[in-house]
């Protein structure tokens, strides 16, 4: 590969990558129902998913995934036409842009291969690799696989653990403006009665009991949260306009500003806790002794910018999902050990 066609590889390459993210613009703007209502539904779905994973394993051969060199072309074909049809499926004024683009690359990729562009660039036998090499194809091979999973992974974990009354109105619901169509509900049952389950999520915050989730990744981004396991008495108020804190104070020099968190827009003790920025606690009760733990947030909009849907894509929703299920499901074991250990109390107090 001569000296002038290395840099216009790695253009190209990644400018079929982020046309690969922008292709997330269709779910963040509710044009991607899931489960499919319709036909037409169903089909904007495959596309949809098809045209991210194959134009993103495209762009990442031209950028050092030596492995997907070889099918450079057939995968940049079949992205092209999935996100053709996908873009056609869903459509939306701003699809033309889309569709413009398509066509501009499919040029820019013929005119490549024309020119030796595309080529693969292939090692001599016995060359040595320089570890930064390897290193850098590592990587993206692993970009491929994160947006792969993290594509195929959506329409289960944006409603994980939901059911149909969970996409009711809820205590606090007029306080978030949202689509149905751009929201992430997460659910767990929890076997103890909802004052239990409060008491737990009440303690929200990085100054308080952290978030129960993987602390030592917050940690790692050096967000200072260390989860703690047991309910304090100076804990278990919130109120309206008080503000949960995500990080401490000029967290990272104040780049973000001086307080990074949600603020309290809405409280009813033992049933709802909303944030602004993040969405609705609710606790609902199931029974006697048994509750219904969920977060219902608004991700996107029918306005959502392109650039806002790929960084969102690429950096938000599938590690938010991992977090959220950590902390719900970490809440659930909580509060039924609490539980448990109330029962067993007090059958010991009845037998004495």
């Amino acid at each position: 590969m001569t000296r002038w066609q290395r840099p216009i590889r790695s253009m190209l390459g990644a400018f079929v990558v982020l046309h690969a993210l922008a292709h997330s613009v269709l779910p963040l703007r509710g044009y991607i129902a899931y489960p499919p209502h319709s036909l037409n539904a169903a089909v904007t779905l495959v596309s949809y998913t098809l045209a991210m994973i194959a134009l993103f394993s495209a762009g990442m051969s031209l950028l050092g995934a030596r492995l997907l060199e070889r099918h450079a072309v057939r995968l940049f074909g079949v992205g092209v036409l999935a996100s053709t049809v996908a873009l056609i499926s869903a459509w939306d004024p701003a699809a033309w842009w889309g569709l413009a683009l398509n066509a501009a690359l499919v040029g820019a990729v013929t005119g490549a291969r024309n020119t030796g562009v595309l080529a693969a660039s292939g090692r001599v036998p016995g060359e040595r690799v320089h570890l930064l090499s390897r290193i850098g194809e590592g990587a993206a091979y692993a970009l491929v696989a994160y947006v792969a999973v993290a594509t195929l992974a959506w329409p289960w974990h944006r409603h994980w653990g939901s059911e149909a009354a969970d996409h009711l109105s809820y205590p606090g619901s007029d306080n978030i403006a949202g689509n149905v169509r751009c929201e992430l509900v997460h659910a767990v049952d929890v076997d103890a009665p909802p004052h239990v389950v409060w008491a737990w999520l009440v303690q929200l915050g990085q100054d308080r009991a952290g978030f129960y989730s993987y602390d030592w990744l917050e940690r790692l981004f050096l967000a200072d949260v260390h989860n703690v396991f047991e309910i304090r008495g100076e804990w278990q108020h919130r109120a309206a306009g008080e503000f949960v804190r995500a990080a401490p104070p000029n967290y990272l020099g104040g780049v973000f500003g001086r307080d990074v968190g949600w603020k309290v827009v809405a409280v009813e003790p033992g049933r709802a806790l909303v944030l602004e920025g993040w969405g609705g606690f609710v606790i609902r009760p199931v029974g006697a002794n048994r509750s219904r733990l969920l977060v219902r947030s608004t991700v996107g909009g029918p306005d959502t910018p392109v650039w806002a849907a790929g960084l969102t894509f690429s950096l938000f929703e599938l590690p938010h999902f991992i977090m959220e299920r950590k902390m719900l499901l970490t809440i659930k074991d909580l509060s039924e050990r609490q539980a448990r250990a109330g029962i067993e109390r007090a059958t010991l107090e009845v037998g004495r």
